[in-house]
């Protein structure tokens, strides 16, 4: 444990975040969480992370409303008249992709770091499975960057605010097996872009999902 650090995490309610959340649990003092209504279709993960963090029995839970992202057009997350792809991610950002998304995430994040005093942004990103821009290691370290540029906790304390990203260079079934040794409620957790309940098991995250799963249960035999 990083005794006397706290830890702001962002928890969607998928796999990632919420395997970051039991971790940082294990790891901090002190743990809050953060998640962000911009419009997704997939809104019912709120409700997930909202159970996740009590489960957890963090500090604080926040949620927060980003209503520009909704009107961003192009994307298959905050745009109806676009369909969430069923086919593998591509090589290239794939059509889930929504701007800036974890930047402004992160940023927001920092806003409560700094009125909270709390040293580490947690984010569950990493860069082997999804082409998103927002989930590699150039990305953490140079918004972290900003991050301390920016922080009035920072100027006044002398210290530093961390990005947490121990995923990065991490596999879905890498995560799903630490999660799996820290006792994470994979049950309670939602991953599907479609948004519907139950999960469509269609889309690339869906699938993504259940094979990490998967593998898991295959090992156990």
């Amino acid at each position: 444990m990083i005794k006397g650090e706290k830890i702001i995490v962002l928890l969607s309610g998928g796999i990632d975040s919420t395997t970051l959340l039991w971790l940082s649990k294990k790891m901090f003092s002190e743990v809050y969480t953060i998640s962000f209504n911009y419009g997704q279709r997939h809104l019912v993960e709120l409700e997930y992370a909202l159970t996740l963090g009590k489960m957890a029995g963090i500090k604080e839970h926040f949620v927060v409303n980003i209503p520009h992202l909704k009107g961003l057009k192009g994307n298959a997350l905050t745009d109806t008249d676009v369909t969430v792809p069923l086919e593998d991610y591509p090589d290239q950002p794939p059509i889930t992709t929504v701007p800036m998304r974890n930047l402004i995430f992160l940023s927001i994040a920092a806003s409560y770091a700094d009125i909270y005093e709390i040293e580490n942004i947690g984010i569950g990103i990493h860069s082997l499975d999804s082409p998103y821009p927002d989930c590699r290691a150039e990305f953490a370290s140079s918004v972290e960057a900003a991050i301390n540029a920016s922080s009035i906790m920072v100027a006044k304390k002398k210290n530093r605010i961390k990005v947490f990203t121990p995923f990065l260079g991490m596999t879905k079934k890498d995560i799903v097996k630490l999660g799996s040794s820290l006792g994470v409620p994979f049950d309670k957790t939602y991953s599907c872009y479609k948004g519907t309940n139950p999960p469509c098991g269609e889309c690339a995250t869906c699938r993504q999902r259940d094979d990490a799963l998967r593998s898991i249960h295959q090992e156990d035999k």
